[in-house]
């Protein structure tokens, strides 16, 4: 039961995140749809950031309200590409934008609970490293230049990608299959970063600081945390991390929903207690039908979807080529498979690229196709034996659908 001290704290909480967001020049239409999405409630333990006030960590970044228009907020941030909006900073990667294995910088799909943000002066930058540790550090960005770097290839989802198929409607923006994308990632390993720290026995969690506003919190545990593939990412397909993806630092964990990998991120609070804001515990929570909460929201499950052709291309009887992507936060892509006629055969897909145990995998099949209305069929199964799954159970919030999807297509003669 949430005490009426809580409750009050909390009501205070919201008053100020709003007028914090008039005043950066949201429009009502958008505060109000941010704050249907859970945004703006994140507080933490009592011995961690206890509220906005509490917050021991100065951004240095400038931020960006959206503009009146999707092309406006786009060009404030800049992207030239058209995207698909969904709100505020939120932007689908349309599918003819993704041709290989990585998605390009100004494609790439944008998340934001809030504002945006960008950096005028790098120089200005601190990263601050505080809590359980056995003493506090605040790095510039040319100490984590310096530092021994890691590369690889992976994949990033929002949490929420696929929530537009779930029947009845989720809570929350309505992504499709353009919540998702992979690139080329380079940066420090978190477990350098804390190594610096020394964190103490008996550490918890890690609470990653978003620059963007000062509820952007979010609690990983601290085993994922000191994992060889966790970053502090600096750079995104070979340039310098652009800031709408979290530039000049993010903390990006492979695998896992997207808001585990903190954007503009300002600093790293080592707990002794699991951290207990809303972004862990009330928001990226999967709660079933029943209201229940199921479990949180971590590694992505096995998924796949049909790129092309889309529902509504042109097709005709002949040599048709399908081609798509698979992934899984559990692990590489082993096989993808298509069916062409409505999930009765299965035939098994060449996978053409593949970057890493991170990364997702192009799959391509030649159909050697009919005429007549069929649907089209995708299936993965990753290294550990996952198969992704004929239906994904309906939660309230939407989270991790990763169903077999279906590509309505007609074939002329």
């Amino acid at each position: 039961m949430v005490s009426q001290t809580e409750a009050a704290d909390s009501r205070h909480s919201r008053r100020a995140f709003i007028a914090r967001l008039t005043a950066a020049g949201f429009a009502a239409p958008v505060i109000a749809s941010i704050l249907a999405d859970g945004a703006w409630a994140q507080s933490a333990t009592p011995a961690a950031v206890a509220s906005p006030a509490a917050n021991p960590f100065t951004s240095p970044f400038t931020i960006i309200p959206p503009g009146d228009t999707p092309a406006k907020s786009l060009a404030s941030v800049g992207v030239d590409q058209p995207l698909i909006a969904h709100g505020g900073f939120n932007f689908g990667t349309p599918p003819d934008l993704v041709t290989g294995l990585d998605v390009a910088n100004n494609a790439f799909f944008l998340r934001s609970h809030g504002p945006s943000a960008k950096l005028d002066d790098p120089s200005k930058y601190r990263l601050d490293v505080v809590g359980h540790v056995d003493k506090s550090v605040t790095l510039t960005l040319d100490d984590l230049k310096a530092m021994p770097q890691r590369t690889f290839h992976a994949f990033l989802e929002c949490s929420g990608n696929g929530r537009g198929f779930f029947a009845p409607a989720a809570q929350g923006g309505q992504w499709r299959n353009d919540a998702i994308g992979n690139a080329e990632w380079s940066g420090v390993p978190l477990h350098t970063v804390l190594a610096k720290a020394g964190v103490k026995d008996g550490a918890i969690d890690v609470v990653s600081q978003g620059g963007d506003f000062p509820e952007m919190q979010r609690g990983l545990p601290i085993d994922d945390a000191m994992g060889v593939d966790t970053l502090l990412a600096l750079k995104m397909n070979g340039e310098d991390l652009p800031a709408p993806h979290g530039g000049p630092v993010r903390l990006f964990v492979p695998g896992w929903g997207g808001v585990a990998s903190t954007k503009w991120l300002i600093g790293l609070t080592v707990l002794d207690h699991a951290f207990q804001g809303d972004f862990n515990v009330k928001n990226y929570i999967v709660i079933d039908a029943q209201g229940e909460t199921v479990r949180p929201v971590r590694a992505m499950p096995v998924s796949s979807a049909i790129w092309t052709p889309a529902g509504d291309a042109p097709l005709k009887a002949g040599s048709v080529p399908i081609s798509g992507y698979a992934w899984s936060g559990l692990g590489g892509i082993a096989k993808a498979e298509v069916s062409t006629d409505n999930g009765l055969t299965w035939k098994e897909a060449t996978i053409t690229q593949n970057g890493s145990e991170h990364a997702w995998a192009r799959f391509d099949y030649v159909w050697d196709a009919k005429p007549g209305p069929t649907g089209l069929l995708s299936r993965a199964t990753d290294d550990r034996g996952t198969i992704q799954p004929a239906e994904t159970p309906w939660n309230k919030l939407g989270y991790q659908y990763n169903a077999i999807q279906r590509v309505l297509v007609t074939v002329a003669p």
